[in-house]
């Protein structure tokens, strides 16, 4: 299928939008996704504020070469699909990682904090626990010495009380 100048210039512009406003893009092959798993994919990424696109990899190279970004999009085998997160990277990295172990997608790499990253690293991302999960351990871990000092000074005045309660039994 042939497109136009205009067109293409339009699928590059579209590109560069969502490359200046990410936090991430994933790369990935999406041959042999069937519909209903697309659909499904596109529809679990709209939700943590992603989105999929579907364009040439020298189209795609204008737009990383135009946004500044040192990228050959053509260094992959096959079709790729782009997955540009808005929000949470390591997020969408969780539904992407979901869905290559579920169905027909392979992960091929990713851009992410201003570099390019491999396969491993976007796995690495999305075995990360979650923005909450990470807060309450660091809250944790800043209350254990307090709770510790708490527990050692009531084991002091619960030994006197328990010194106290056997003497008054003797007596």
């Amino acid at each position: 299928m042939t497109i136009n100048k205009e067109k293409k210039k339009e699928i590059v512009k579209q590109f560069r939008e969502n490359l200046a406003k990410q936090k991430g893009v994933f790369f990935i092959n999406f041959k042999g996704m069937k519909g209903e798993s697309a659909h499904s994919l596109r529809s679990e990424l709209h939700k943590s504020e992603a989105k999929m696109m579907v364009a040439r990899k020298t189209l795609a190279k204008i737009a990383f070469k135009e946004e500044g970004i040192d990228f050959d999009p053509q260094s992959f085998d096959g079709e790729v699909g782009f997955i540009f997160s808005y929000q949470d990277g390591v997020g969408t990295a969780k539904i992407v990682n979901k869905f290559a172990k579920d169905e027909a997608i392979v992960i091929l790499g990713g851009f992410f904090e201003n570099s390019v990253i491999s396969f491993e690293e976007v796995k690495s991302l999305a075995e990360l626990p979650s923005r909450e999960v990470l807060m309450a351990k660091l809250l944790g871990t800043m209350a254990a010495p307090m709770k510790n000092l708490l527990y050692v000074l009531e084991g002091n005045t619960r030994g006197l009380l328990y010194v106290l309660a056997n003497a008054k039994k003797e007596n």
